[in-house]
């Protein structure tokens, strides 16, 4: 069993950037191959031995209500709908209030797929008095999605987008401890607001994933990428 039983999904976004594509169809409801994008999530998380995932929603909730209906792992699927866009952070701190969650706990980003081993991840989390920890790792050219800066395993900075080069990303993996969203209400970021003031206070610890196939499907050509590395495995 997992140190930490329970993880979130935050799936709720509007997928702005992949509608040219997706014809309404949320992000992680994408087909892929013979499945959906989620497929290849879950697949991912039950092999690290997970007991309970909340899905954080809140565009075309009804979608996802029907993939759990149709799912074999439909009893360790739960959804939690925003009753309005929170943000990341937002979303993680509705599920804390509205579920009986553990703590401390997984989230993942509903659109970002990591060779990160989540069991090592909450080993060294369990190691160190962090109140957060977030899954780094390191790709060819970091200009999409900016770097992290990191300094005897903690996090000291996060660096703006448009930096080429390679560089240690963030991979939308996370440890959270409930406490660090006490204080804050209504919607907010944890890249822009929680993150930041963890780093601040030598709080948030990195855990890297070398030679990670890190990707993620936020924009059409991300997506294709994926779809095309399915067909090839």
């Amino acid at each position: 069993m997992n140190i930490y039983p329970d993880l979130v999904i935050l799936a709720g976004g509007f997928g702005t950037r992949l509608s040219p594509i997706s014809n309404g169809i949320p992000k992680a409801l994408m087909p892929i191959g013979g499945s959906v994008y989620l497929d290849l999530l879950l697949q991912k998380v039950f092999e690290q031995t997970i007991e309970n995932i909340y899905l954080s929603l809140h565009y075309k909730p009804e979608l996802f209500e029907n993939y759990i209906n149709n799912s074999i792992c439909s009893d360790k699927l739960s959804t939690i709908i925003e009753p309005k866009p929170l943000g990341t952070g937002g979303a993680v701190s509705y599920v804390i209030k509205n579920t009986t969650i553990s703590s401390p706990f997984f989230v993942i980003n509903g659109d970002s797929l990591s060779e990160i081993d989540l069991n090592l991840m909450a080993k060294e989390f369990e190691k160190n008095r962090y109140k957060a920890m977030i899954g780094i790792s390191e790709v060819k050219d970091a200009e999409r999605y900016g770097t992290v800066t990191v300094q005897n395993g903690n996090v000291v900075s996060f660096n703006e987008k448009s930096i080429s080069g390679p560089g240690w990303i963030n991979n939308g993996h996370y440890i959270f401890s409930k406490e660090v969203f006490i204080g804050y209400k209504d919607a907010f970021s944890i890249e822009k607001d929680v993150f930041p003031k963890l780093a601040q206070n030598n709080e948030l610890g990195a855990f890297k994933v070398k030679n990670d196939k890190f990707i993620d499907i936020g924009t059409p050509s991300s997506y294709e990428k994926l779809k095309r590395r399915i067909m090839e495995s």
